[in-house]
């Protein structure tokens, strides 16, 4: 630990220089003591720093710090009793700073909190209160109290950014700011910030080895976390030539071993780590415990558990800590893998307790509710979840009720606890991660749910069981919808949500450029600029989040429930939510007057089956034979037959998908007879229930903006690649009322100006999917010459930034703009998820790459049903019928290859109107008036009105 605080207070400070007339002289003999004992004070300051190349010289400087102490410790009541606030400030600051350097770390901190006191009333610049609120941050964070820490370092910050982040020791605030976003479990933001650290140090002070391997230790282990091994292990080798810190180097290329299952690998690094005087051995211990287990050698891991707890117990007392944690859920598992479930849940308990210190209920059926002094969130949550699992095996064994009703509460703790955590990340990155978290469990709830409404046949269950299957669909980008929302309607942090426009798409350009860029330098400063960024947008919007009255909106829960969702439907419509296990197959069915479901366990082959039927239809070569309809039916009987009877008088699906079904049009699954599904239903799909509103007529802007950049010629690139002519989408837009551009006109800058100024956005164009990286999937436009080749393209990344919100459809007439990259939970990261983030409700969007002519023939019956004022399922239904009705078109086309392509994702419009409907309720509003007047007549005379 001494070591560590060895480099810590090596550059002279700043304010040790401060102007002689910053004091007010009153008692000389005041004043000489002061000086004597700063003297004393610099010459051990001194000493350490000649100590790097000659370490017999500490003792002489540990020696002087003491004496320079005793003094200040002398002074301080002194002056303070004669009221001489510069000199008390000083005081207390360097005796705080010698406390810290002997790690005395309460008198530290409470010598810094009274120096910090003078922050209001002392007339000196704001910088020299950055050290003392930093260096209070880092204590309270030592002490595991997250919420006064973050406050002090937030101070710290602030003082920081007001002097461009360039203060003397700014690279320890981006440090232990990092150190915070890892322990709360936002590891990519936690590597911007300990990247931040490292070029900060590099710039400032090249020399200090130490603290610039530490950094990289951190940078290393944040990777890890985001499973970037190779990443990770290349920082640590690189490192290990530098000859420092050489222990922990080894100790996180073991830890990286262990989490991939090389168990005697990573004991050969742990035994090569020596840490005396450290707590690190701790974590040392535990994980040599963990790679025994993995070698099945049980007597080993119990031996290297008890040297843990001596060694936890003798570092941090009784003190609730994240490593005593750690160490208790271990034993919890094991206990658990043989099978001792009891003892398994009371360890989960403690560990729980460990993770979450506001939390002190020893009672296993008790889980936390509230998480504000939470500090290891993705512990916490992994460790509730564990406990869930055991209190439902442990049921299976007693067939007590309640051990099921208590392992659904820790389920619910957990996933209240993912739904506050998601909300304080900023970023979809640390989202999109504990998304990832979340779905390795998410369906214990769900069966826990049923079981107990199949045991108890209470609906509350099969409610709750609904509102897990919801929570864990398309999270993050219901809450970037939401938090988009939220952003527009609140006028008084208007100039903050402009910055943060700006901000977000500067980031946007700089990562299109970046990719471009082949010369080292330039790349390393664009990276280092859109970290910085980074951060920036992380502030800002901690800043934004800060508005009580939009937290409180922030953090409500935006799910309806069941009876709220009822009220939506109409007597025709059914919404049907999947939800696929690793077992099972479960279908949610709620219609205006019923709420019921269906499971069944999967077939060996239902996976294959899936990716045979995506085959044929995504992979069918124009002309070929469509070789689907078998696979179609059976995915028919498996997905929809059992839900018939439950559908009575239905017209309409709205389908929630979930993983690989979102890859399905359902609308092409055919029943025994060879009937299609959009023969029977028109059906549209939604990510979540979050999502599905009524439509707004209030926010209506009328008009077609329609773009087909190669209606006339294609375009090749340099390096061969390119885009063929699309002849039928010239057919496809040009008898559109509104704004249509064509060829040349048909260009990306044309399209950004017009924007959000029309109703429809109709883009019959090509795009491209990139399923490595989504964001750089993209839209093309008309090819424009330049500097830049791919100015033409519209990418996702760019296309997330958009304001939308007065756009109420978007037809995207362009190949596989409605697939991408699946990730489990969060559904397909699309181009058209891409609009749906940028405010628009409603998306028409494409699979897979189709025929042009059958889709201009789809399309122009699309507007033709929306001009008659149909609703967009019904609309888009009615278009494939047509087609598959329409005796001109060869019957070769009227495969599901060539039609079921195009889907309708988005809002819930509960009525539909045609020309017809109108007539016939003119014609009933007609009769009556005749039937009224023919009564009127047959009435006495003395008895009309």
């Amino acid at each position: 630990m001494k070591k560590f605080f060895l480099s810590f207070f090596l550059i002279v400070l700043l304010f040790f220089c401060f102007p002689q007339n910053a004091v007010k002289h009153r008692d000389p003999a005041l004043l000489v003591a002061y000086n004597d004992a700063d003297k004393l004070y610099n010459q051990a300051e001194k000493l350490l720093l000649q100590s790097e190349n000659n370490e017999s010289l500490i003792p002489l400087a540990e020696d002087k710090n003491r004496k320079a102490l005793a003094l200040f410790l002398d002074l301080i009541p002194k002056i303070s009793k004669e009221g001489n606030d510069s000199l008390s400030f000083f005081s207390n600051l360097k005796a705080a700073l010698i406390f810290h350097y002997f790690d005395s770390l309460p008198a530290a901190k409470q010598l810094y909190l009274r120096s910090l006191q003078y922050q209001d009333h002392l007339k000196i610049a704001d910088s020299l209160f950055f050290k003392p609120a930093l260096f209070t941050g880092s204590i309270y964070y030592s002490e595991s109290n997250l919420d006064s820490a973050t406050w002090y370092l937030k101070y710290a910050e602030q003082i920081n950014d007001q002097y461009g982040g360039n203060l003397t020791e700014s690279q320890r605030l981006y440090n232990i700011f990092g150190a915070i976003y890892y322990q709360t479990g936002n590891y990519s933001l936690a590597v911007k910030y300990f990247e931040k650290a490292i070029a900060v140090l590099s710039e400032k002070d090249p020399g200090e080895k130490s603290l610039l391997v530490n950094y990289k230790i951190n940078t290393g282990l944040a990777l890890m976390k985001l499973e970037q091994f190779d990443k990770a292990r290349t920082i640590y080798e690189e490192l290990l030539k530098e000859n420092i810190y050489n222990n922990e180097v080894n100790h996180n290329l073991g830890f990286i071993s262990l989490k991939e299952n090389k168990f005697s690998e990573s004991i050969q690094y742990f035994r090569k780590v020596n840490y005396t005087s450290d707590k690190k051995v701790v974590d040392l211990y535990l994980n040599m415990a963990m790679a025994f287990a993995g070698l099945e050698k049980k007597d080993s891991s119990e031996l290297y558990v008890l040297k843990a707890k001596e060694e936890n117990l003798k570092w941090y007392g009784h003190q609730a800590n994240i490593s005593n944690g750690l160490i208790l859920k271990f034993q919890a598992d094991e206990l658990a893998r043989q099978n001792q479930f009891s003892d398994a849940i009371v360890f989960y308990q403690e560990a729980i307790m460990q993770f979450s210190p506001g939390f002190r209920d020893t009672t296993t059926e008790n889980n936390p509710d509230v998480f504000i002094s939470t500090f290891s969130f993705i512990n916490l949550f992994n460790t509730l979840a564990a406990k869930g699992d055991a209190l439902e095996k442990l049921y299976h064994v007693q067939k007590e009720t309640k051990k099921l009703e208590h392992a659904l509460a820790a389920y619910r703790s957990a996933f209240r606890l993912a739904d506050f955590v998601e909300k304080t990340y900023n970023s979809d990155e640390a989202r999109l991660l504990l998304g990832k978290i979340k779905h390795n469990v998410h369906s214990r709830p769900i069966d826990i749910s049923l079981e107990l409404f199949e045991l108890t046949k209470e609906k509350k269950y099969l409610e709750e069981a609904y509102y897990f299957d919801q929570q864990n669909k398309a999270s993050v980008l219901t809450l970037n919808i939401q938090e988009n929302e939220l952003r527009s309607s609140n006028s008084i942090a208007k100039e903050l949500f402009e910055k943060e426009a700006s901000l977000k798409n500067a980031i946007t350009k700089l990562s299109l450029k970046a990719v471009q860029l082949t010369d080292s330098s330039q790349l390393q400063s664009s990276i280092s600029t859109l970290r910085d960024y980074e951060i920036q947008l992380g502030k800002l919007q901690e800043k934004m989040n800060e508005d009580p009255a939009y937290r409180n909106r922030y953090f409500a829960s935006k799910i309806p429930g069941v009876k709220e969702l009822q009220k939506k439907l109409d007597n025709s419509t059914a919404l049907l939510s999947f939800h696929l296990s690793k077992e099972d197959l479960v279908v949610f069915v709620i219609t205006g007057n019923q709420f019921e479901y269906y499971k069944t366990p999967l077939t060996i082959n239902f996976f294959r089956i899936i990716d045979s039927f995506k085959l044929s239809l995504y992979g069918t070569v124009p002309g070929n034979r469509y070789n689907g309809m078998t696979i179609s039916t059976v995915l028919y009987k498996s997905l929809i037959t059992p839900l018939v009877p439950m559908m009575s008088n239905i017209e309409r699906l709205i389908i929630i998908p979930d993983d690989e079904l979102n890859y399905l049009p359902f609308e092409a699954l055919a029943d025994e007879n060879g009937k299609y599904l959009v023969e029977r239903y028109s059906i549209q799909y939604q990510y979540s229930t979050a999502l599905l509103e009524k439509e707004d007529n209030s926010k209506k802007v009328k008009g077609i903006l329609a773009f087909a950049p190669f209606t006339s010629k294609g375009f090749a690139d340099s390096v061969g690649s390119g885009f063929s002519v699309l002849h039928a989408s010239k057919d496809e837009i040009v008898d559109l009322r509104g704004k249509i551009f064509m060829d040349s006109g048909a260009s990306k800058n044309n399209f950004l100006l017009s924007a959000n100024h029309y109703g429809i956005i109709h883009l019959a164009t090509h795009a491209s999917v990139d399923n490595e990286i989504p964001l750089r999937s993209f839209i093309a436009f008309y090819p424009v010459s330049g500097s830049n080749p791919d100015a033409f393209k519209l990418y996702a990344q760019e296309i997330y930034n958009l304001k939308l919100d007065s756009t109420q459809l978007v037809i995207l007439s362009a190949c596989e703009t409605g697939t991408g990259k699946l990730v489990k939970g969060e559904g397909l990261m699309s181009l058209s998820r891409a609009f749906a983030y940028a405010g628009c409700p409603d998306i028409i969007t494409s699979l897979w790459k189709a025929e042009d002519k059958t889709t201009a023939f789809i399309i122009k019956r699309l507007h033709y049903y929306l001009e008659k004022s149909y609703s967009k399922d019904k609309a888009l239904q009615f278009s494939k019928l047509d087609f598959l009705k329409n005796d001109a078109i060869d019957p070769g086309f009227k495969s599901p290859n060539y039609w079921a392509h195009l889907i309708f994702i988005g809002n819930y419009e509960a009525k539909h109107f045609s020309i017809g409907w109108w007539w016939i309720a003119i014609i009933i509003i007609l009769v009556a008036l005749i039937f009224l007047a023919k009564k009127r007549k047959s009435l006495p005379a003395g008895r009309q009105a």
